[in-house]
């Protein structure tokens, strides 16, 4: 179950050997500093255009190859072409806004950064009712499996918002987005994360 949503590649290629034993290529081969806009997916060679890829679809291994732009393109904009996660209904969803300060490497809006996951509070800028959370893997094999989103109103009681176990990561620098179980407006947020693990970027989208 689960699925993945698509982000712009930081590489021309990469090659993930999964659990099963079997092996994901991810290619973009016209990739650089200009050409960071999607022009289009395909897998195994047949065009991909919604913007959400299905963990039982990577789980089968095989070739997930970008075509890289220095433009917007219309790929991942028509009907139905959202993570099933943001959009169930014909409303155009509003862009998600991050409720963190850019305070440290876990919020400061780049992947390039990495830390270890703390149970510390995270820098909301006042009461916030977060509806989804991004996680950012750093290497994938130090991504957490398992974690608990919780609020706080006061900083000392906290309430589970949203809990998760058994999740991977396909590769070093993937962002998946999770939606809060059961939101609710609060001042303070914070991850608790099964065992030691890193991740290079958090978002709390309101």
């Amino acid at each position: 179950g689960g699925e993945y949503a698509i982000g712009s590649p930081l590489f021309k290629k990469a090659t993930v050997r999964m659990d099963n034993g079997r092996t994901l290529v991810v290619e973009a081969p016209r990739n650089s500093a200009r050409n960071v806009y999607v022009q289009g997916v395909t897998v195994n060679g047949r065009a991909w255009n919604s913007t959400a890829l299905p963990h039982d679809l990577l789980a089968r291994g095989g070739t997930l190859r970008f075509d890289m732009g220095p433009r917007p393109s219309s790929w991942g904009t028509g009907p139905g072409a959202a993570p099933s996660s943001i959009a169930r209904d014909d409303r155009v969803p509003a862009p998600p806004s991050d409720a963190l300060a850019r305070t440290g490497p876990l919020t400061d809006d780049t992947s390039a950064t990495s830390a270890a996951l703390t149970a510390e509070p995270l820098p909301v800028t006042g009461p916030t009712r977060a509806v989804r959370y991004t996680l950012t893997s750093a290497a994938r094999a130090e991504a957490p499996s398992g974690w608990v989103l919780q609020g706080s109103a006061d900083g000392a009681h906290w309430a589970d918002l949203d809990r998760r176990a058994g999740e991977s990561f396909a590769w070093d620098r993937q962002t998946r987005t999770f939606t809060i179980a059961a939101p609710g407006s609060y001042t303070a947020y914070r991850l608790v994360a099964e065992g030691t693990s890193r991740l290079a970027e958090v978002e709390l989208l309101r």
